[in-house]
């Protein structure tokens, strides 16, 4: 019996599987051994997700720079649901690790900044806070 707990014991230590719930009502992740497989629900995207859709060329890419904390931001996603818009931009959590290392490649400073990837590698704008940021959308969406 007591061989048992010993291998039970050493088969769990031994699975890297972590699963990580940021929040509860919107988000689940799942990683192994630190790499994430799964991701479902919530509105912010991944590295995976980011790196595709840097790679699309063919239309204006919104990426918002945002975090649950940061009252601008709740504010921001509250009126981009409104209008129906949230599906139109790409949200990234200032929480994640890689968007933290964006961020200050990219001297982030204000949140919420949007960073607008041109079509065709144009370049991009930058625009930061809610206000500055509702009205560039509208005049594009």
């Amino acid at each position: 019996m007591k061989n048992f707990f010993l291998i039970l014991f050493c088969l769990l230590m031994s699975c890297g599987g972590t699963q990580h719930v940021s929040d509860p009502n919107t988000e689940l992740t799942v990683a192994y051994d630190g790499v994430v497989e799964i991701r479902s629900g919530g509105a912010y995207i991944d590295l995976h997700t980011l790196k595709i859709l840097l790679e699309d060329k063919s239309k204006d890419q919104y990426f918002i720079f945002s975090d649950d904390m940061c009252s601008g931001c709740t504010f921001l996603k509250q009126k981009l649901r409104e209008r129906k818009w949230i599906d139109k931009v790409n949200l990234l959590n200032l929480d994640d690790k890689f968007v933290q290392e964006l961020a200050g490649l990219m001297r982030v400073k204000v949140l919420p900044t949007m960073v607008v990837e041109k079509k065709g590698g144009k370049g991009a704008i930058f625009l930061e806070g809610p206000t500055e940021i509702m009205m560039h959308l509208a005049r594009k969406l």
